[in-house]
């Protein structure tokens, strides 16, 4: 019998899930010198034996950031609004679109890390739920460097920042439950399934135009509000830019109900990867 339901009998329903989810923890903790080297191992593999090395998860980002502001605030004259806090695009498009690249990187590269390591998976006795955390926790490595530099080109902007900024730790890890979530129901699916990859592709496209990056959510139509208010990234998003250049306090209600969506997906994507993770030595 699985050791986790085994710790969750006898105890109340509506317990379990935290049951569950201090299990997990617990393995994660046991675990940790594994999970840290294959953090080392994924960043290494990026970039050792490229000449700008490390410097990468720097540029691509910034590449990102001057073409799009070409784009969309030279040649079609987008302006921030005036309630956002700052007259620069590249700003408000830098604070934009930070959280958005964690969420896609670790989702895109999750979904193929199980058949990438195949022989971990078949040959030995491996905790494969470490794959998509470890990819994961990769991508935070560079998200934090990017918010750095944010950070210091915020202060250089505006001359201060806020003690809202603290909210901020709270929605990164918000973030990294329901990107952990989804990353793992992605990397399974994809085992069983391989045009996953392909179709979060299409998926993570329309995702990223409907999330408020490049405008602000006053400017979406009133009809469609409703795709704003259940996408979680767009609640990310906007916070990230009230803490950093509104410096106002982001709305709670949203932060709980972003908070409770969350946990949801991450504990629903890690019971669906731990059903299916028996099945995977067999496919593969």
């Amino acid at each position: 019998m699985n050791p986790e339901v085994e710790a969750v009998k006898g105890v109340p329903a509506v317990l379990a899930p935290w049951i569950i989810l201090a299990t997990f923890f617990k393995k994660m903790y046991v675990q940790r010198g594994l999970i840290r080297s294959f953090v080392i191992r994924d960043l290494r593999a990026r970039y050792i034996g490229s000449f700008m090395g490390f410097f990468w998860s720097v540029i691509h980002p910034i590449v990102l950031l001057v073409s799009y502001t070409f784009v969309f605030s030279i040649i079609f004259g987008l302006r921030p609004r005036p309630d956002t806090g700052t007259t620069s695009f590249p700003l408000f498009l830098f604070c934009s679109i930070l959280p958005w690249l964690f969420f896609q990187d670790t989702l895109q590269r999750s979904s193929t890390v199980v058949i990438d390591n195949t022989s971990l998976v078949t040959k030995t006795l491996f905790p494969t739920e470490v794959l998509p955390l470890t990819v994961m926790l990769a991508g935070l490595v560079n998200h934090l460097i990017g918010f750095a530099i944010l950070l210091i080109v915020v202060i250089f902007s505006i001359g201060k920042i806020s003690v809202v900024i603290l909210f901020l730790p709270v929605y990164l890890l918000v973030l990294m439950m329901f990107t952990l979530g989804l990353s793992w129901l992605v990397a399974s699916l994809n085992v069983f399934v391989r045009d996953v990859s392909q179709v979060l592709s299409v998926i993570l496209t329309f995702w990223f135009w409907f999330t408020p990056i490049f405008y602000s959510a006053e400017r979406f139509p009133p009809g469609l509000l409703f795709l704003l208010r259940w996408n979680p990234m767009a609640h990310v998003v906007t916070a990230y830019r009230d803490c950093l250049l509104r410096m106002a306090v982001p709305n709670l209600r949203n932060l709980a109900l972003l908070a409770a969506v969350s946990f949801v997906v991450f504990v629903a994507g890690g019971a669906f990867f731990r059903h299916t993770k028996r099945e995977f030595v067999d496919v593969l």
